[in-house]
């Protein structure tokens, strides 16, 4: 699902179970982040387009949690996705990464900063490349951290160094 296919109704009734990797690249929120979220989110495409009642255009942690997964990789590529559900908690893996995990994900890529969108694009496009070749997705991560460190525009780890795997 690209685009304004990817609803939360859509989301929801897929069978994901049938993706062995599975990409999020859209924006996330923490908790409180603002009025309207108590819980963290995945925003998905626009709610005002859906004829659907129940759906505000986040995908909350909640509702990840309810989802049906047996995927070896989930990629959450948006900003701060391995913050807890509680902003001011000291209590690590909570929120969006402990709803994938609780949905069936065995690991996940998550950030834990905000990222720089075009740097967070070719991350992602090397790390995909490289985790095809490699033998883990550790070592197709740090390939593509390497990239990116050993190109000028983004040299700094403010634009690779937010992204972690997490699981096994």
């Amino acid at each position: 699902m690209v685009r304004d296919q990817a609803t939360e109704s859509k989301v929801r009734a897929a069978d994901m179970s049938r993706y062995r990797v599975l990409s999020f690249a859209t924006h996330a929120l923490m908790a409180g982040e603002t009025m309207e979220n108590d819980q963290a989110a995945l925003v998905l495409s626009n709610p005002l387009q859906s004829q659907n009642a129940r759906e505000d255009g986040l995908l909350t942690a909640s509702e990840v949690a309810g989802l049906k997964l047996n995927a070896d990789l989930v990629i959450l590529s948006a900003c701060n996705t391995a913050a807890g559900s509680d902003i001011l908690s000291a209590e690590s893996l909570n929120g969006l990464a402990r709803s994938f995990f609780a949905a069936g994900a065995r690991a996940l890529l998550v950030s834990n900063w905000a990222v720089h969108s075009e740097a967070t694009q070719k991350l992602m496009t090397n790390f995909a490349s490289a985790y095809q070749k490699s033998s883990t997705k550790s070592d197709a991560l740090r390939s593509a951290m390497l990239s990116l460190a050993q190109d000028q525009q983004y040299a700094h780890p403010y634009y690779w160094a937010p992204f972690d795997i997490i699981g096994s």
